[in-house]
């Protein structure tokens, strides 16, 4: 899975696949654990800075968004507990570090806690993208229907959300510790092919919907143009996430089911793509969703530019005010001397 395989088949080809473990040479262990280290550090932040200007800013609290900071909030957490065990377990692999911790894929005081914490925020981030594709899916389809939904309908899809999250962490982790990930493969497979088959075909009908409409200069169609730019943005998210997914899907089953050789290199580079993935929806949020760029424009230049703003536009309208008031006493007087002249 996302981060779920980083983990879980990572430990089970470090203790069954140890061919070219001691191959690479300490340098690629070092640029390595730095790529994973920045990728840390711009997942956290990125995630964190969307989910502050959300909480702080009353203009975006749009239900639309739920899903969004919902899905921020579980690549927030998966960034921050997850990622840092991950890369001591390289900087181990390498022999970078001089203390030593324990062994993750040996000691199950380490493995149980991280292989939950691990897959429940991984599942949570997968299956919020599915969500949000659905509900773009259902807001282009029947957009009058959509308008109709309220507050408490997302709120539910969110606890689904968690909910399912931790059912598959539950089942992850049980099927791990008593039989063997092999087996683990065996429920993971259909599941994960259901969600992509989802995000595919929900895919699929909004281009086809995009493809046989046309919009117009009304306001009506404008505010149905910024909706399929949310659409359109949403979507690349989906898309990115769906595409981080499949190369480790398939590596998984190459290594474990098939018990196909896959250099080791080939195998990191496939999971920190994947971690980085949680560091790319915080970009597109910023660039295209115009109310999270309002906000961290506001963010980034500081209260005292609002204000400065906010004192401008008062000043503004207390001259428009005084410039009414003058010219209706002008229009009062004129009225008075031509009522005196007849």
């Amino acid at each position: 899975m996302n981060k779920t395989s980083s983990s879980s088949s990572a430990g089970v080809s470090r203790l069954n696949d140890t061919n070219d473990a001691y191959d690479r040479t300490q340098g690629e262990g070092i640029a390595l654990c730095s790529a994973l280290t920045l990728t840390f550090i711009l997942v956290v932040v990125g995630n964190l800075l969307i989910i502050v200007i959300f909480a702080k800013n009353k203009n975006i609290r749009k239900k639309y968004l739920f899903l969004v900071v919902n899905m921020a909030f579980a690549d927030l957490f998966l960034g921050a507990l997850s990622l840092p065990v991950y890369i001591y377990d390289v900087g181990y692999e390498f022999h970078l570090w001089t203390m030593f911790v324990g062994n993750l894929w040996t000691d199950k005081t380490i493995l149980i806690p991280y292989m939950i914490i691990d897959t429940a925020f991984s599942q949570a981030s997968l299956i919020s993208a599915v969500f949000i594709t659905c509900e773009r899916f259902y807001a282009i389809r029947r957009p009058f229907k959509h308008r109709t939904l309220s507050t408490q309908a997302y709120r539910i899809a969110i606890f689904s959300v968690w909910a399912l999250a931790l059912l598959i962490s539950a089942m992850w982790t049980g099927s791990n510790l008593l039989f063997s990930y092999k087996h683990t493969l065996v429920f993971w497979g259909p599941y994960t092919l259901i969600l992509i088959l989802i995000t595919c075909g929900c895919n699929i009908g909004i281009w086809q919907k995009f493809q046989t409409e046309r919009v117009a200069a009304s306001h009506q169609e404008s505010r149905d143009l910024q909706n399929k730019r949310l659409t359109k943005t949403l979507l690349i998210v989906s898309g990115l996430t769906l595409l981080a997914w499949l190369p480790l899907v398939l590596l998984n089953f190459l290594m474990f089911v098939w018990v196909f050789h896959v250099p080791r290199r080939f195998y990191d580079m496939v999971n920190l793509f994947n971690y980085f993935n949680s560091f790319v929806n915080p970009i597109f949020y910023a660039l295209r969703i115009a109310e999270f760029r309002r906000a961290l424009a506001l963010c980034c230049t500081g209260r005292h530019v609002q204000a400065a703003v906010n004192t401008k536009l008062s000043k503004r309208r207390k001259k428009r005010h005084r410039t009414t008031a003058e010219f209706s006493d002008d229009l009062a007087f004129e009225q008075n001397v031509l009522d005196t002249k007849l």
